[in-house]
């Protein structure tokens, strides 16, 4: 009997799989690999059986990620007006604590994706980190009670903030498992179903967000427990809805796919590893450097060559992503503080004068914007570039989605002078902005102003998020996914911090709200500039040539699979 070309190709690929596994890996590694492959045996099956179409995983999982976005967005778009209305802090304290609440939400998943890779597992690291987030949400809602804390407009910072700190926390351990967690559902040859679920679990997180910025407010500004407006009934339907959403993730259980935990403190596994192999390299001689190649093959012996290769590609993945992005997340995060408050100075009455249209629902148009972007981006606009042989790789999305964001901000702070004199001819002042949320104003300027701003906004954040997590995810190791995706979300944290140590400083040295905006654009210029130096030196991981025959051997098997 003839062999056939594919099986010839399936024995190839069994082939490399048995060099990988008894000649070059690790024990620890082929441990993992088996079980990893026992467990997942029946699952497995049934995804090579129909590989068009989606796991019945991904269903629980876009799920939960709808309800931990519904939540976390019932809270963000109106944390400014919160803390301006119940604590009685001032405009750049609310934007500070506003900013540090985000920064904190992405700088926690680096901490729950290294546990969940280490050694919890994504399933286990979500659901502890849920019973936090769940914690942190009836703490926020009882702490909203009217006086429970101390008088309306004197209540404590530290308390009314601690409950932010919580949820902060849960956030983390639960952002960057779900994403990665949903890619562990796939096998590597379902290789554009992956690309659909990672627009899917987008567009989740947009209608979680829009479905939560239209409730929310509205809740929030009706009247109740003697006060003109209502947050504990506002916070208590984010909280209803998470509980819900975790529950069915816990009952889906049973069709997860597996991907067993390293065992070791991944971070430290790596930092050890990078130390050992540079403390030999410095003491090597010529000879020896030149025959082991990359200077981290010096600790292959303890560490193998796979997870040492994968230790390269996750510094290559921070060098280009982390801090040249953390200056579009500059940009992309002041929109539920500056331009909130920017809105708070518009006539809101976008329907006629009876009409009443708050910031937090107005911003709801950048949900909508990107549900009806993500399908035209992935469905019409790559694959036409796709077809036309143009190259707009994940890198250039990136870059394109950055100008698109200056842009944007540039229109909005273009728009501020203008914007403030209106508001000044009303007689209206700075500290009661808050209270004229929405409201009609006959000498402001119309809030619709403030529409293609957010249009370029919602198209940036199309291109820059799901591209990210999408590029994070596939340009790093197995080991490495859920951690990489952390330090995607880390842009978030970094940004936020720019905001809260640029702002108060700009504010204090006398520059009005329209120079501070001008300046965060030139600072947005630099970081475009800074990523393209790096993304032009940039080998994409399938393109890049492995450090050592380990890892040589591991990529082959792994990106043969992908192709059969």
């Amino acid at each position: 009997m003839t062999r056939t070309h594919k099986d010839e190709e399936s024995h190839e690929i069994d082939e490399l799989q048995d060099v990988t596994q008894q000649d070059l890996l690790t024990e620890r590694e082929k441990e993992l690999m088996e079980l990893e492959a026992r467990l997942n045996v029946e699952l497995d099956a049934r995804l090579r059986a129909n590989p068009g179409k989606h796991p019945v995983a991904i269903y629980f999982i876009l799920s939960n990620e709808f309800g931990e976005r519904f939540c976390y967005y019932a809270i963000a778009p109106n944390l400014n007006k919160y803390f301006l209305q119940i604590t009685g802090m001032e405009k750049i304290q609310a934007k500070v604590y506003t900013t540090t609440f985000i920064m904190l939400a992405f700088f926690f998943p680096v901490l729950g994706a290294a546990l969940s890779d280490s050694y919890f597992g994504k399933w286990w690291t979500i659901i502890s980190f849920s019973v936090i987030y769940f914690i942190g949400m009836i703490t926020l809602t009882v702490f909203a009670i009217p006086n429970l804390l101390g008088p309306v407009g004197t209540v404590s910072y530290g308390l009314s903030f601690l409950p932010m700190v919580i949820i902060a926390l849960g956030t983390g351990g639960i952002k960057p498992c779900v994403s990665s967690h949903g890619g562990d559902q796939y096998l590597p040859s379902q290789e554009r179903a992956k690309d659909r679920f990672f627009s899917l679990f987008y567009v989740a997180i947009q209608v979680g967000e829009l479905i939560s910025q239209f409730l929310v407010p509205v809740i929030a500004n009706k009247p109740c427990m003697g006060q003109s407006t209502c947050y504990p009934y506002a916070f208590l339907l984010p909280t209803v809805v998470f509980l819900l959403s975790s529950i069915v993730f816990a009952l889906g259980h049973r069709w997860y796919r597996v991907v067993p935990p390293l065992g070791e403190f991944l971070p430290w596994r790596a930092v050890k590893a990078a130390m050992l192999a540079s403390s030999r390299f410095v003491r090597a001689g010529p000879e020896e450097r030149a025959r082991q190649g990359h200077w981290l093959n010096f600790a292959e012996a303890e560490y193998g060559g796979v997870f040492l290769d994968d230790v390269r590609d996750f510094a290559l993945l921070l060098s280009l992503i982390v801090l040249p992005l953390s200056f579009w997340g500059m940009l992309y995060f002041q929109n539920d503080s500056e331009w909130a408050d920017q809105y708070y100075q518009m006539n809101g009455a976008l329907f006629g004068k009876q009409s009443q249209v708050l910031s937090s629902q107005f911003s709801s148009v950048e949900s909508m914007l990107k549900i009806a972007f993500l399908p035209l981006l992935v469905y019409i606009v790559y694959p036409f570039c796709e077809r036309r042989g143009w190259n707009f790789s994940l890198v250039r999305r990136l870059s394109v989605g950055y100008v698109i964001m200056i842009f944007s901000f540039a229109i909005s702070a273009a728009l501020n002078s203008p914007i403030e004199a209106g508001y000044h001819r009303a007689g209206r002042e700075h500290k009661d902005m808050a209270n004229y949320d929405g409201s009609y104003c006959a000498e402001c300027l119309s809030g619709w102003l403030q529409l293609p701003q957010w249009l370029l906004f919602a198209l940036s954040g199309s291109m820059i998020w799901p591209t990210t997590i999408q590029f994070m995810y596939v340009e790093s190791g197995r080991q490495f996914r859920a951690f990489a995706t952390s330090f995607g979300l880390l842009i978030g944290s970094l940004g936020s911090i720019w905001i809260t140590l640029l702002d108060p400083a700009m504010a204090n040295a006398g520059l009005e709200t329209t120079a501070r905006m001008w300046v965060f654009c030139a600072i947005g210029v630099g970081g475009w500039i800074l990523f393209m130096a790096l993304a032009w030196s940039y080998t994409p991981r399938r393109q890049r040539i492995p450090i050592n025959e380990a890892a040589r051997v591991a990529k082959e098997t792994e990106y043969c699979l992908s192709n059969s």
